[in-house]
C-alpha cells in the first residue's frame, strides 16, 4: 500500500523514479527502452575510505514479469518463498513486516543481514551487488539484501558528509542532482536538497542552502505528493511491526505523526503546494498518472501475522488516549501533537 505498492505501479506503467538508501547512496531505475521484460538501475556510491563517487548500472526484472536470467543454482530461501503462501513479492522487500521468520532464519535480523564470505571472496562489491556480473552467486547465497549495519562497514555515508567535505558534496549535487530529479517519481525528495529529517534542532527549516534552494526551485514545478492514511489503526499497527521496541511505543507513534506534519509545515514555509494522498481511498491513476492500476490496494500490506491483534488494540489504545482522528496538521487541535 506504501512504496513498495508505489514502486510495482510504477514498473508495470513504464515510469521511472529515484529513492535511495540512507546514507549510503542514491539510485534511478527506469525502464529498458527496447524490453518491457527489463528495467536499468543505476546506483551512485562511494567506497569506504575514499572520497569519489562511482556509478554502477545492473537490470532487474519488471514486476510481473518472468526474469531473464535463469540460474541453474539458487538459495533454499527462495524455494522457501515460493511455496510459502505470503506473496513472494513481499517476501524479498527485505521489510520487517513480511515473511520476517523466514528471512531471519536464513540470514538475521534486519540490523545484521550481511553477505557471507563464500559469495564476497575475491569479489568486488560494487560489482556483486550494483551490477549483473555476480547475480547467480547472489542468487545462490544471499539472495536478499544487506543490512545498513554492513553498508557502514563498506561504503562511505556521503549524503551525511558536511563542511570537511564540503568540495564533494558541491560536486554531486552541482553534477548529479539534475540527473536523479529528472525522472517521474522522486521518493524521499528531501535527500536531493541535503536534508534527510525535516525541522531537527541541528537544522531548522529556516537555514536553507544553495542547494536547497535551486531543488526547491525545480520542485515548485512539479506536483507535491504527501500521503497519508485515514485508517488509523491499520497504520499505527504496521509501524509498531516496524517498531525497534527503544523507548515508549506512545512516543515512538507520536514522532510518526510528528514527521508528517513536519513536512506539512515545511511546505507552507517554502511555498510548495501540497497534494493530499489517501492510501485508503484515493485514486493512483488521478494523482499519479499511472494507466495501468490493476494491482490490488492490498498488494503488498502485509496482511495477517501472529501479533496483529495485539498490535491494532495498541493502535486503538494509543488513538483513543490522543484522541487522534487524522494525521495531518489539521488534527491538531484533537491532539496536540
Amino acid at each position: 500500500m506504501g512504496k513498495m505498492h508505489m514502486m510495482q505501479l510504477i514498473e508495470v506503467n513504464k515510469m521511472s523514479y529515484t529513492k535511495n538508501n540512507y546514507p549510503h547512496y542514491f539510485y534511478k531505475q527506469w525502464h529498458h527502452p527496447d524490453d518491457y521484460g527489463k528495467r536499468i538501475e543505476k546506483t551512485w556510491v562511494v567506497r569506504k575510505g575514499g572520497s569519489t563517487i562511482e556509478t554502477a548500472i545492473k537490470t532487474k526484472t519488471t514486476f510481473g514479469e518472468k526474469p531473464f536470467i535463469e540460474c541453474t543454482e539458487r538459495h533454499e530461501y527462495l524455494d522457501k518463498a515460493d511455496k510459502s503462501s505470503i506473496d513472494t513479492t513481499k517476501m524479498h522487500s527485505n521489510t520487517s513486516e513480511v515473511g520476517g521468520d523466514l528471512m531471519v532464519k536464513y540470514f538475521g535480523g534486519l540490523n545484521e543481514r550481511r553477505p557471507p564470505d563464500v559469495l564476497m571472496k575475491d569479489k568486488d562489491l560494487v560489482e556483486v551487488f550494483f551490477t549483473d556480473k555476480w547475480f547467480c552467486e547472489k542468487q545462490k547465497h544471499f539472495p536478499v539484501s544487506p543490512s545498513k549495519n554492513y553498508w557502514g562497514t563498506v561504503l562511505e555515508p556521503y549524503m551525511r558528509w558536511t563542511s570537511s567535505k564540503s568540495a564533494m558534496m558541491e560536486y554531486w549535487r552541482n553534477n548529479i542532482r539534475d540527473e536523479l530529479m529528472d525522472v517521474d517519481i522522486i521518493f524521499e525528495p528531501f535527500t536531493i536538497m541535503g536534508r534527510n529529517m525535516i525541522g531537527t534542532p541541528s537544522h531548522s527549516m529556516d537555514d536553507e542552502s544553495k542547494n536547497e534552494t535551486y531543488v526547491l526551485s525545480k520542485y515548485k514545478l512539479r506536483k507535491n505528493v504527501i500521503p497519508y492514511k485515514e485508517n488509523l489503526v491499520d497504520c499505527f499497527a504496521s509501524k509498531i511491526k516496524r517498531w525497534s521496541h527503544n523507548g515508549k511505543v506512545e512516543d515512538y507513534l507520536d514522532k510518526v505523526v510528528r514527521d508528517l506534519r513536519r513536512i506539512e509545515v515545511y511546505f507552507i514555509k517554502k511555498g510548495l503546494e501540497p497534494v493530499y494522498f489517501n492510501m485508503d481511498r484515493d485514486d493512483y491513476t488521478e494523482t499519479f498518472g499511472f494507466d495501468k492500476n490493476e494491482l490490488p490496494r492490498d498488494q503488498t500490506h502485509p496482511g495477517d501475522y501472529p501479533e496483529r491483534d495485539q498490535y491494532e488494540q495498541i493502535a486503538k489504545d494509543y488513538i483513543s488516549k490522543r484522541n487522534m482522528r487524522d494525521m495531518r496538521r489539521r488534527g491538531r487541535k484533537y491532539d496536540w501533537i
